[in-house]
C-alpha cells in the first residue's frame, strides 16, 4: 500500500496510508488532508489511488501544487516524488514500510489531529496558520526522522502469495506483485485516468470486466475486450494501462472440480 509522508518542523513525518481511492487535500475542514494555510485553496488537490497506481491532480488552485519543484496540473507519481502545497510539502512513497532520511523541512506545517489538541512544538506553535488537520482514520503514529540516511535491513526472504478468501485480484506486475484486492465493492476501478480505465462490475454472483476509457480497450486473456464487456472466469488474465491481474474466485473454481470429480 502507498502513503504520503508529511514533514513536520520538529524533525518528525507523519504517514498517511493512501486507503481510499479519492484522498482530497486542501484548507477546507472537509477535505482528507486539511492544509488550512492562506496559499492552500480550499479544493486544492486529490491524490487517486487506482490498485498499485496513484495519481495527483491539481484542482485549478490559486497558486498552483508542485511536484519536485515543477508545477503540474495531473502527475503519475513515482516513489520519491516530493510534493509541494502552499508551505506543506510532502513525499509520495509506493512502500508503506519506506522510510526517509532527513530532509530540509523549514516552513512546513505541524499536525493537529481532529479529536485531540495541537501537538506543535513551540516554534511551530507561533505560526498557527501554518497548521494542518488529517482525518484521524488516515494517520499512523509519526516517525522520527534519523539524521543518517537510513541502512538497508538485510534481504528477508518473500512470503508466499496468500490465499483468496473470496473473489479477488492479484496483481502480476510492479512493485506491489502478488498483492491481493478483494472485490468487495458493486464496481471496482482499473487502470490510469486519461490513459485507460476499466471497471469490474459485479452481476448476481459473477463479474463482468467493460472499458470506460481509453483509445483502445483493455485486453483479457490478450483479446481486447469488446464495449458490452466480458464476463470473467477463474485464471483470466486482464492487461489495462500497462498493468497485468489475474481473477480469482475460489468459489468457482471448487464447484467446477466437484463437478468434474
Amino acid at each position: 500500500m502507498s502513503k504520503l509522508v508529511l514533514f513536520l518542523p520538529d524533525g518528525t513525518t507523519l504517514d498517511i496510508p493512501l486507503t481510499r481511492e479519492r484522498t482530497t487535500i486542501g484548507r477546507r475542514a472537509d477535505n482528507d488532508i486539511c492544509l488550512p494555510h492562506l496559499a492552500v485553496s480550499g479544493e486544492h488537490a486529490v491524490v487517486v489511488t487506482i490498485l498499485a497506481d496513484s495519481f495527483l491532480e491539481d484542482l485549478q488552485s490559486t497558486n498552483g501544487t508542485l511536484v519536485n519543484d515543477k508545477p503540474v496540473a495531473k502527475h503519475f507519481l513515482r516513489d520519491g516524488d516530493e510534493i509541494e502545497i502552499g508551505r506543506n510539502k510532502l513525499v509520495y512513497c509506493a512502500d508503506d514500510d519506506a522510510q526517509l532520511g532527513s530532509k530540509v523541512a523549514t516552513g512546513m506545517a505541524f499536525v493537529k489531529k481532529k479529536k485531540g489538541g495541537p501537538t506543535a512544538s513551540p516554534a511551530a506553535a507561533a505560526a498557527p496558520a501554518a497548521t494542518a488537520v488529517i482525518r484521524d482514520d488516515l494517520i499512523a503514529e509519526p516517525v522520527p526522522v534519523d539524521k543518517k540516511e537510513v541502512v538497508a535491513a538485510p534481504p528477508v526472504p518473500p512470503a508466499p502469495p496468500p490465499t483468496p478468501q473470496g473473489p479477488s485480484l492479484r496483481l502480476l506486475t510492479g512493485l506491489k506483485a502478488g498483492t491481493l484486492i478483494a472485490l468487495t465493492k458493486s464496481e471496482t476501478t482499473l487502470g490510469r485516468p486519461g490513459v485507460q480505465v476499466a471497471s469490474i462490475v459485479q452481476e448476481d454472483a459473477s463479474f463482468r470486466i467493460k472499458p470506460v476509457e481509453g483509445i483502445s480497450p483493455p485486453s483479457l486473456n490478450g483479446q481486447p475486450v469488446g464495449s458490452d464487456g466480458a464476463v470473467l472466469a477463474p485464471g483470466d488474465i486482464i492487461e489495462v494501462a500497462g498493468t497485468r491481474v489475474e481473477y480469482l474466485d475460489p468459489g468457482v473454481a471448487a464447484a467446477k472440480q466437484d463437478a468434474t470429480a
